[in-house]
């Protein structure tokens, strides 16, 4: 008898520990997509939970591990995506579509159902009714502007949030997280030392985690920024998984703002580490790994090139090259290429190649502007999912890499003026 209890405890346990739950999204009959992705996440990196199979017009995404938190439904052919929650439970919606981009999804399970109401009604009551009520006594209230405020104030002030008692993630997202997301003013810097130490794993799959350790660091000073970033290690044990999350995060938030110094330091103390290192934390070390001046760069395989016949970077044969990453869309490389296309003629003269690798993902807004330019140009267009991302360690647009003749990274500039006086062209 006692061995068939413990046969069924364990089989219980198999079923917990191999708890499966599906997507399925509906897509109109004319929408245009070959392949889709379901995203989980680990801090703000988007991991790919499963691949999208098609059965009519269903999508259907099939998760073999537990996870409930925010996830993204992609479709990477027509760059359209949505956000959805997961409670470790089957997720069905509908899509309507614009252009062949989803404008509008309909979710059939309570907890997104639940998780939209929120973002549509919830944060408007905290947020925009106290600006609404301030405002209603600069307008007529007679007004069609007056008569729509009061309308909209009425409807604000009337709204009840649901029993999302049942939804843990749910809770912890609205009720916990939110107000540090938000930068509470009445928060003090230990509330989030506290919180983040404290928090569920439920802080891992929110996707926040940057936005609450921008919020953190906004409090410090430049002469205490260390020792408020080792207050906050401590207290969340580095060797920790939390502790490494933390660090792999705060490490590419130091290489966004550049402030080299203290990215430098926390890389030497990731490498340090004595204890088994995380997934999350080793895909960090890797990246920046790859990056080093005086390493060779990775090679990456074209797609397809504009301007070349080479099949990869490694292919190209120059006394140096300029590799650039842009995107059709960024403002700062708009900005640039002008300054490149004025002086792409010297740069060939010297012996120099630019390569152009975008992180764009509309294929329209790609070519038209890449046509334009004379040098390299490459996309594997998936936008921040393109591999490029995170083998060469990219976090933002413009950026630039020299390399010599054998394809080691001999520098870094900040923009092309910087590369110029680097290359010393003539």
């Amino acid at each position: 008898m006692k061995k068939n209890f413990l046969t069924i405890a364990l089989l219980g346990l198999f079923s917990l520990t191999s708890a499966q739950f599906t997507v399925q999204v509906g897509v109109p009959s004319n929408f245009s997509a070959n392949n889709a992705f379901l995203y989980s996440y680990n801090g703000s990196k988007e991991v790919i939970a499963a691949n999208g199979t098609k059965s009519g017009n269903d999508w259907n995404f099939k998760v073999n591990a537990p996870y409930s938190g925010l996830m993204k439904v992609y479709f990477p052919d027509s760059n359209t995506a949505f956000m959805l929650v997961s409670e470790n439970g089957n997720v069905s919606a509908k899509t309507t579509l614009t252009n062949n981009k989803i404008s509008n999804v309909e979710f059939s399970d309570n907890a997104n159902k639940f998780f939209a109401d929120y973002q549509g009604n919830a944060k408007k009551k905290e947020q925009i009714l106290p600006v609404l009520l301030q405002m209603q006594n600069f307008y007529e209230p007679n007004s069609e502007f007056g008569v729509a405020m009061k309308k909209e104030i009425s409807r604000l002030s009337a709204y009840k949030e649901g029993d999302i008692s049942q939804y843990p993630f749910l809770k912890y997202y609205t009720e916990n997280l939110q107000k540090y997301v938000d930068g509470n003013q009445a928060l003090k810097q230990e509330d989030y030392v506290k919180f983040i130490n404290n928090s569920p794993e439920y802080l891992e799959s929110s996707a926040q985690i940057r936005q609450v350790l921008y919020n953190y660091l906004s409090y410090s000073k430049k002469e205490t920024i260390n020792s408020d970033v080792e207050k906050l290690l401590k207290t969340v044990d580095i060797e920790s998984p939390r502790g490494q999350m933390v660090l792999s995060e705060l490490i590419d938030f130091f290489d966004i703002y550049g402030m080299d110094d203290l990215k430098n330091k926390y890389l030497a103390e990731a490498k340090a580490l004595k204890c088994t290192i995380t997934d999350r934390l080793s895909t960090t070390i890797k990246s920046n790994d790859n990056v080093m001046i005086g390493k060779i760069m990775p090679d990456y395989k074209f797609n397809n090139p504009l301007n070349t016949t080479a099949k990869s970077i490694h292919d190209v044969k120059a006394k140096k090259k300029l590799i650039m990453f842009w995107s059709s869309t960024c403002s700062h490389c708009e900005a640039e290429l002008p300054k490149i296309i004025e002086s792409y003629k010297a740069l060939q003269a010297n012996g120099v190649q630019v390569i152009g690798l975008s992180l764009d993902a509309d294929a329209t807004s790609y070519n038209n502007r890449a046509k334009s330019l004379p040098w390299i140009n490459d996309s594997e267009l998936k936008g921040w999912n393109s591999s490029i991302s995170e083998t060469y360690n990219v976090h933002a647009t413009p950026m630039y890499f020299l390399l010599d003749a054998s394809n080691k990274i001999i520098a870094k500039p900040n923009n092309f003026s910087e590369a110029l006086s680097l290359i010393k062209v003539k």
